[in-house]
């Protein structure tokens, strides 16, 4: 007969089917809006998809999504994805009708120019355009010169001030980017805005539909403000009694067009990133441990990462007197962009990566 522990485990390994899974729940999820402080929306979304998979569903006063999922036994584990996005926000209207707006989060402004957004007001969404001047009037020393985002307007295809008052947009109101989830080359290969992190809420989704009886209690925390300063995570934390923790995040892909591959060392398709190190975190070894036999005993590809950038892994392992803690990334090319692309068989291997190291930390930590 079957122990619980042994069902756990049995129902884990035999609900991973390969292939495009996750592929219509990240569609879902990253085609919806969710700018850092205005995350609402893509949080709706979540709790619908997790609604009946988790014993508890609770927000914080940061609005960050906590889920509980209760076990038999006494170890703790806290999974975090960070669930807002890079945009915008209405910053003035000026009297012609054009919107100047302040970044959230990090953008190259030379990714801005001739894009779609979509700015969301009180009375509705509204499209708007990032319009250059045509290169028939533009001077070279212009053209040769970068794009600032003090330079920018959205138009949004009104004459006036009053115009787009009358539409209900205001100052502080979010934007997003707008742009559809696609299919490149092959099945596995998609493209769209906010793979960083809707791709990690994905997984995390995943995992609390598919785990059953389990012999640890799981907090499924889907994170606010990462974008901005790791503000969400920080909070949730503290708030739990956690013993392992583990941070879903998105990472830098390539290969990447006159890249070198010391720049760019992740590869998409070479299975999920374990981060050594980063801006604010340095891996502990019994963790990389952890995980190296994770991905070793059940034959998952990884690769390793030092990353320039930072996640909620950083507020989180210092957190009241240390939590261990691990990152683990999804490659992702041309991240913090309108066409991220990501193999969704690095968020399947992904998946088995994190659900096998919590059996083996169980036994360790």
């Amino acid at each position: 007969m079957l122990s619980n522990k042994d069902i756990f485990i049995f129902e884990l390994t035999y609900s991973m089917y390969r292939g495009d899974y996750l592929k219509e729940l990240l569609k879902k999820l990253s085609e919806a809006p969710g700018v850092s402080g205005h995350e609402n929306t893509i949080k709706q979304l979540i709790k619908n998809e997790i609604n009946g998979h988790v014993d508890e569903i609770r927000e914080d006063s940061m609005g960050n999504l906590i889920t509980i999922k209760k076990g038999t036994g006494k170890f703790n584990v806290m999974i975090a994805a960070h669930m807002d996005e890079i945009g915008f926000m209405v910053k003035h209207i000026d009297e012609m009708g054009f919107i100047s707006f302040e970044t959230i989060g990090g953008f190259d402004p030379r990714s801005l120019g001739s894009q779609r957004v979509k700015i969301h007001s009180a009375e509705g969404d509204y499209i708007g355009v990032i319009g250059i001047k045509p290169p028939h009037i533009t001077p070279q020393e212009e053209k040769d010169k970068s794009l600032k985002v003090e330079d920018l307007r959205i138009d949004i295809g009104v004459n006036t001030k009053e115009e787009v008052e009358k539409l209900g947009i205001k100052i502080g109101d979010p934007i997003t980017r707008d742009t559809s989830f696609i299919t490149l080359g092959k099945d596995n290969i998609v493209s769209c805005k906010s793979f960083d992190n809707r791709a990690g809420c994905a997984i995390l989704i995943e995992i609390l539909k598919k785990i059953k009886n389990p012999d640890f209690t799981l907090y499924g925390v889907f994170t606010t403000q990462e974008e901005v300063g790791l503000r969400g995570a920080k909070t949730a934390s503290y708030s739990l009694d956690i013993d392992f923790a583990i941070i879903v995040d998105s990472t830098v892909g390539g290969p990447i067009p006159k890249v070198e591959s010391d720049k760019v060392s992740i590869r998409l398709g070479k299975g999920p990133s374990i981060d050594l190190m980063d801006r604010g975190f340095i891996l502990n070894q019994k963790v990389k441990e952890i995980l190296l036999k994770a991905a070793n005993e059940a034959n998952i590809p990884y690769q390793t990462h030092i990353s320039r950038g930072s996640t909620d892994g950083a507020v989180v392992h210092v957190n009241k007197d240390g939590i261990p803690t691990a990152v683990i990334s999804i490659p992702s090319k041309y991240i913090h962009s309108t066409v991220e692309i990501v193999d969704l068989n690095d968020l399947d291997n992904t998946l088995n990566l994190v659900i096998n190291s919590i059996k083996i930390a169980k036994n360790i930590l």
